[in-house]
């Protein structure tokens, strides 16, 4: 393998990036530095994990695993122990990522905004955390010189969510746009201050998250398929956003011919259109898999919420500035049901429904009390799901019903992992918070674009032959990069390198023994949790993307 080939890589994260929107960009001149780049690579379609949301997709990304191997599903989990919906974090990832890898090599490394990498990952380089991150300062804590100089000479670097809702009128479209172009710059800026303080990196990665709740909130402006709505000044404003990433791109790929890197192209989904939410959690309670409570369940439901309150005021006593926010409310509390009857449920959301089946095995005094008690509740939960059809069109709401159990080998209880995973018919997300109406779809006019699980990838420098013939997965771009170092793959990863890398001393499976399915150990790695403040924080970031309710 030639030594320029190893020696640098600049990665350029594009949350949500699609070819549906990026083609017609490039076609309409608003993206020359994206068609440049294209022009010389090899690139094509990455097809993300299941489910394809942000946390889990970019996770597998790093370390070359699916969610059952590297432990994140969604941006929360459930701990039932605690009885509480957490935020996942970078220590509860179960594997090793490429960042590990590359600093075990000897190899300097910056990342940049990328999600679960909070806290900071311990390794050769400057990290600066992404959305998981509960603020700035925190995400910048693992590289205080780089905060430093980031703060004083790059002060238009944040994490703040620019679109939380669709715009009202073309000044707040224009306002926001003017704000992602100038955040974007503010990152590809921050990747050219890293390379200063930095400058024997291998591996340069800047992440753009704000590219994600954009399209959630604008697609439609955007104006590439059927949905779309012919408004010249929206139009305008919504393509202003891309030419601005566009302008971040060319500086980044400015970076790396100066450095004679190679560039990769990534995103960790795709987008489309929204027409609404499935309400999973309505699907099971017609289905008698959930169950609502009496007069004395509802009577306990108010002692529950008696108590949060309760303990809110105690700690409000003790801090007059705590926020209410701050102190999560028990999934007893948030949730109605009967629990005595409740066979199945699923707490959070995002791009699929993620339901836990209510046993003893999770929590004390649940009625599923045996093994075949389980599995006849899993299997009249997958028959609740695999039956609910669109009213309209007859089509199945959720076309795919994953039992982690089956599919992974694995004891979904033990592990803290949903029983089931049922992603939506693709023009849809998920609702699981009750509301009051019966419906299975309800409109969700602030949501109108939505995850799809085909991404983009691309990969440009010396012995890769450009063209449109790539086909890859998520879980492949971990192996890649390791390839592309020259670094062996480990047995752990699931991904194989791109098909342009056959060049690189990869010939199919020849560098690593062949992997079976690790044998896991437990659900968190001990020394770090949110506080309830942070995780609030984080929560309501979330929310602002548009990924809670």
């Amino acid at each position: 393998m030639a030594t320029s080939r190893t020696e640098r890589l600049v990665i350029l994260g594009l949350d949500g990036a699609t070819w549906s929107v990026l083609d017609p960009m490039v076609e309409r001149g608003l993206m020359p530095n994206l068609a440049t780049l294209l022009g010389r690579s090899s690139h094509g379609t990455l097809r993300s994990c299941i489910p394809p949301v942000t946390s889990a997709a970019w996770t597998t990304m790093m370390t070359g695993c699916g969610p059952a191997r590297h432990g994140v599903f969604d941006h929360r989990y459930f701990d039932a122990a605690a009885g509480r919906l957490k935020v996942n974090h970078a220590r509860r990832v179960r594997v090793p990522t490429f960042w590990h890898q590359l600093s075990d090599s000897g190899r300097s490394v910056i990342s940049l905004n990328l999600p679960v990498t909070y806290p900071p990952l311990d390794v050769r380089g400057i990290i600066v955390s992404g959305m998981d991150a509960p603020h700035l300062e925190a995400a910048l804590s693992g590289a205080p010189a780089f905060a430093e100089r980031l703060r004083a000479e790059v002060p238009g670097y944040h994490l703040r969510s620019l679109w939380k809702r669709p715009p009202r009128d073309l000044a707040e479209m224009l306002e926001n746009a003017r704000q992602s172009s100038a955040v974007f710059e503010a990152e590809a800026e921050a990747g050219d201050l890293a390379d200063r303080m930095n400058p024997d990196w291998s591996a340069l990665l800047v992440q753009f998250q704000n590219l994600d709740p954009f399209q959630h909130r604008v697609w439609r402006y955007l104006n590439v398929d059927e949905t779309g709505i012919d408004d010249p000044e929206m139009n305008a404003a919504a393509g202003s956003v891309m030419a601005g990433l566009d302008r971040a791109i060319g500086r980044l790929c400015e970076l790396a011919d100066k450095r004679g890197a190679g560039v990769m192209v990534v995103s960790d989904h795709g987008f489309g259109p929204c027409l609404g939410r499935v309400h999973a959690n309505r699907i099971l309670i017609d289905a008698g898999v959930a169950a609502m409570p009496g007069v004395a369940g509802r009577l306990r439901r108010r002692a529950t919420q008696a108590a949060d309150h309760l303990r809110l005021w105690g700690a409000k006593r003790d801090d007059p500035e705590a926020r209410s926010a701050s102190f999560d409310q028990s999934i007893a509390a948030q949730f109605p049901f009967d629990w005595k009857r409740t066979l199945a449920f699923a707490p959070h959301q995002d791009t699929a429904a993620m339901i836990y089946l209510n046993s003893s095995d999770r929590r004390a005094g649940a009625p599923l009390k045996n093994a075949s008690q389980v599995d006849d509740a899993r299997d009249a939960t997958i028959a609740a799901l695999a039956n609910a059809k669109h009213p309209e069109t007859g089509l199945p709401l959720f076309p795919t019903i994953i039992s982690t159990a089956d599919a992974y080998g694995i004891d979904p209880a033990r592990e803290g992992f949903p029983d089931l995973i049922a992603p939506p018919d693709e023009p849809y997300w998920v609702r699981c918070k009750l509301s009051a109406g019966r419906d299975w779809i309800e409109a969700d006019p602030a949501m109108p674009g939505t995850h799809r699980p085909e991404g983009v990838i691309a990969l440009s420098g010396p012995g890769i032959e450009p063209g449109r013939y790539l086909n890859a997965q998520l879980r492949d771009v971990a192996p890649s990069i390791l390839t592309w170092f020259g670094l062996p793959i480990p047995a752990h990863v699931e991904g194989e390198p791109l098909s342009c890398l056959n060049g690189f001393g990869w010939h199919g499976n020849t560098l690593r023994k062949d992997h079976g399915h690790t044998q896991l150990a437990g659900t968190h790695q001990e020394g770090f949790e949110y506080s309830p403040e942070e995780q609030a924080m984080i929560e309501q970031r979330l929310a602002d993307l548009g990924y809670l309710e």
